[in-house]
């Protein structure tokens, strides 16, 4: 299967932007661009050309002046929603700058080996496509220190070039890029200096991760780059931004999944799996207590199930833990119940959490996470098999031990019950085969040197092998001869990769998730792919029912916790929750329908409250009497005023 190329209108209007940047400028040839033996970009223009240009671009974008962040400064913002195909746009890019300008010399800057592994599947995925497209193809290459004849071709040729490489490539001073040239080319100088005297267009590929620290900063500087092109869907540096593609906009044209939340916890599973009640303070006046949750360390910039100091009535959970997924649970109040003589705490969005109650039972919520997410897979199948789409689901972990273990593989266990069970519910009563229940799933986990698996972030951000065969698989995967349908993947693994099949996705984690819902719901957001490797995209009028493309997140958490979150960061990136696409909540497969009251914020209505409490709490006395057997409250009427 070879996908196919398509010009959506969203990606040309991108392509065309930057393409803006340089109207009127000169051609590059060798009349202008050869110097001595590297040849290089030029830029005929004056710098306040290129800030009307960039000014000019932003408004026929429909871009605020406000939003656009000018600043004096070789740098744009591209912003594209995740799904939206921003690596064939800056590609394309490339491909169009070389077309008008003769522009040759292009670097992509990636943060880590999967979004490399992903750059360079795209153009060999689309390279035959964009030959026929724009009549030639340029000389693309991973930049590899053990193979520098690449790299000098690349300062010397004045054939287009596009080298795409890491920032851990040359941002340490030990770097081969750095060092001095030992066979007399270029006067002896580290290839670092002549690389930037060919003034590269540099594409930086999610910059947020890692390419504004001073440290980067100072390196890519030494590239001496014309342009830097930032694209994400997340900046977090924004200078200039030319184009904007928010997500609810992508939603709105159709060029994602809708996306469906499914929950299976209830509240208070929700408070027993991330909350427990380790110490009480008894006091004359109110009691205080000791909670353990997830707690954001900031040295190290990750959560951690951490005890807390004494908290009383009214302390807010997600203001003393730094972690927002807490944001409804304030303590309303602290007791001990006369039944059983334990202590409670209740929190105002109505959970409670019991002294010695043991965390909720993770498991129970896995097996409903798993079968939910198999129902839906189930009912996709039907659906879109005979229209020539592979439905596939994918499920993420945080230790590859729940599915790998000899010993005890509890996910994986749990899946196959699931499978089981479900599977004749949905095939006339059949029983599958257990070759058939193996052969449905597909994992990719990193493995140390010794060929063990392992959960080190480190380790998988470094294991090629892993991204080598998620990557270059992919077409297998989307293939109905490929037997795979539910892939099981590190969470740590989210970054980097996607395939536009994933109808499903469950987030199984023993601890709480800090992956950003975007980021999870970015693994399944592209638009779906036939058998033809064509785009199935839904008609504008396509009842939601109906709807080809919809994408299932089963979260192990409540939806109006992951729906607080993912407007966090909506409105983190874009400044307002609105800018975020609209998710249709279900509740173990029924729909929910909520009605949402507002507080009245109008001094003079609460203030009229406030006073008429004031007259009726101090004239009501109560009675209380407590018998052995039978327990009855009664309060006397209220006294006269």
């Amino acid at each position: 299967m070879k996908f196919q190329l398509e010009s959506p209108e969203h990606q040309l209007i991108a392509i065309k932007s930057v393409v803006g940047i340089f109207d009127g400028m000169e051609k590059n040839s060798s009349n202008n661009a050869q110097k001595e033996d590297i040849y290089t970009n030029v830029c005929s223009l004056y710098p306040q050309q290129i800030w009307s240009n960039i000014h000019k671009i932003a408004k026929e974008n429909s871009i605020d002046e406000t939003d656009i962040h000018f600043k004096e400064t070789n740098d744009v913002c591209i912003e594209m929603e995740t799904g939206t195909g921003k690596t064939l746009t800056y590609l394309q890019t490339a491909y169009a700058l070389y077309k008008e300008y003769g522009l040759t010399k292009f670097v992509v800057i990636v943060p880590s080996i999967p979004i490399r592994q992903g750059v360079i599947d795209t153009f060999e995925n689309f390279k035959d496509q964009l030959a026929d497209k724009y009549g030639f193809t340029p000389n693309t290459f991973v930049y590899d220190s053990s193979r520098l004849s690449k790299l000098r071709d690349f300062i010397t040729q004045d054939y287009p070039q596009i080298m795409i490489l890491t920032m851990a490539s040359f941002n340490t001073e030990d770097n081969i890029l750095n060092r001095k040239e030992q066979e007399g080319l270029f006067n002896n100088s580290p290839h670092i200096e002549s690389l930037g005297q060919t003034h590269p267009i540099i594409f930086m590929d999610e910059p947020q991760e890692g390419m504004d620290t001073e440290n980067s900063v100072a390196w890519l500087s030494k590239l001496q780059p014309l342009f830097k092109i930032r694209y994400s869907a997340t900046h977090k540096v924004k200078w200039n931004t030319i184009y904007r593609l928010t997500p609810a906009e992508s939603y709105r044209l159709g060029l994602v999944k809708k996306i469906e939340v499914l929950t299976v916890a209830e509240k208070n599973d929700e408070a027993t799996m991330k909350i427990e009640l380790s110490a009480v303070q008894e006091a004359k006046s109110e009691p205080k207590v000791k909670l353990k949750f997830w707690k954001l360390n900031k040295t190290k910039g990750r959560f951690e199930f951490k005890e807390s100091g004494f908290l009383k009535k009214g302390d807010d959970l997600a203001a003393k833990s730094g972690n927002d997924s807490y944001a409804d649970f304030t303590i309303s109040r602290i007791y001990k119940q006369m039944s059983n003589h334990r202590w409670m705490v209740v929190f105002t969005n109505g959970t409670s959490i019991e002294e010695k109650q043991t965390s909720a039972n993770k498991e129970q919520v896995w097996g409903l996470q798993l079968e939910w997410l198999i129902r839906r897979h189930f009912d996709n199948t039907t659906r879109l098999k005979p229209q020539g789409i592979k439905n596939l689901s994918l499920i993420f972990i945080d230790r590859v031990a729940n599915y790998m273990s000899v010993e005890h593989p509890i996910i994986k266990q749990l899946f196959e019950e699931k499978y089981k069970q479900l599977y004749p519910e949905y095939h006339k009563g059949k029983q599958p085969m257990e070759e058939q229940v193996e052969a449905v799933q597909g994992y990719y986990f990193a493995k140390t040197s010794q060929g063990e698996y392992t959960d080190s972030e480190a380790s998988m951000k470094g294991n090629k092998e892993i991204y080598d065969q998620i990557l270059h698989r992919k077409e297998f995967l989307l293939s109905f001869d490929s037997p795979i349908e539910f892939i099981f993947s590190h969470s740590a693994l989210g970054v980097g990769w996607d395939n536009p099949n994933i109808f499903g996705i469950a987030t199984l984690n023993e601890s709480f998730s800090e992956n950003k819902k975007r980021q999870e719901i970015g693994r399944g957001l592209r638009i779906c792919v036939n058998q033809e490797g064509q785009r199935v995209y839904d008609k504008d009028d396509t009842p939601e029912d109906d709807l080809i493309n919809q994408l299932t997140i089963v979260p192990n958490e409540t939806y109006e916790t992951f729906a607080r979150s993912y407007q966090a960061e909506i409105a983190e990136d874009y400044g307002s929750p609105d800018a975020g696409p609209k998710m249709k909540p279900t509740h173990k497969g029924k729909p929910t329908h909520r009605v949402a009251f507002k507080l009245n914020g109008k001094d003079s209505v609460q203030h009229a409250f406030q006073e008429f409490w004031k007259r009726i709490s101090r004239l009501t006395t109560y009675r209380v009497h407590f018998d052995e057997d039978h327990w009855s409250i009664g309060a006397s009427r209220p006294s006269t005023p």
